[in-house]
């Protein structure tokens, strides 16, 4: 499941945080969770937060806390949020010493997972630690049925800091999906390249639903809206 952020994790931000994109697709989630049940100053946990970038859009509406599983990107997000908790884990088999009204995992990072067994497994891990009525919303990274291979080109532009990027996305198995970054990094008069390759579960509609239901979760919605990229399950934690 780990892939090294290391290098990534130094221009994260820059090249992948992306205001226009983020504050209208944070405004619709949150949306959601009102619809669904989740009060203003919930506790809310953003699963593979990375360094953080969802939020600033949230930590005003809730009592926000981040989980990831890179050491790099954590101690990025730590930096930049000192008053609120972060936890080091995987989204597979984290165990932590607290419950929460509200799990939501964005851009696509339930991904990481890779098989259909952890994506169930996850599933439960989040279930666990949802409080009754509790509710989880996450983006899938694409599925079966929406899936393309593509190249993704895209570049920032900064006074002392430049990139340009290229990534190929193409299927290598059934159903994992391999992302090849190739980014040309320029600082300091100089430019340097990073080249690293990531694998990515890709799950149908159907293993997602199921794998929320078997784990106890009501699918309460499934968003399919372009105000968050790639839609959204929504499942809820009842308990009879």
């Amino acid at each position: 499941m780990y892939s090294d952020f290391k290098t990534i994790s130094t221009y994260y931000d820059t090249l992948y945080v992306n205001d226009s994109e983020y504050a209208p697709e944070a405004a619709k989630v949150k949306e959601l969770l009102t619809k669904h049940g989740v009060p203003s100053q919930a506790d809310l946990l953003i699963l593979a937060c990375g360094t953080g970038g969802h939020i600033p859009y949230f930590k005003d509406d809730y009592h926000v806390s981040g989980l990831d599983l890179s050491e790099d990107m954590l101690a990025l997000a730590i930096k930049k949020f000192p008053d609120l908790r972060f936890y080091l884990g995987n989204l597979i088999d984290f165990e932590l010493e607290a419950d929460f009204d509200a799990m939501i995992c964005l851009y696509g990072s339930i991904g990481f997972v890779q098989t259909v067994d952890n994506l169930r497994a996850s599933m439960k891990r989040i279930a666990s630690h949802l409080r009754p009525d509790g509710l989880v919303l996450l983006t899938p990274w694409s599925t079966v049925e929406d899936f393309q291979e593509l190249i993704v080109v895209d570049s920032a532009d900064n006074p002392d800091f430049k990139i340009a990027r290229m990534e190929n996305v193409r299927l290598k198995e059934p159903n994992i999906v391999e992302v090849t970054f190739h980014h040309l990094l320029g600082e300091n008069n100089e430019v340097t390249y990073h080249r690293q390759s990531m694998e990515i579960g890709l799950f149908s509609r159907q293993e997602y639903l199921s794998a929320m239901t078997d784990a106890g979760l009501k699918v309460v919605e499934e968003y399919t809206g372009a105000k968050v990229r790639g839609g959204a399950y929504i499942g809820k934690r009842i308990v009879s």
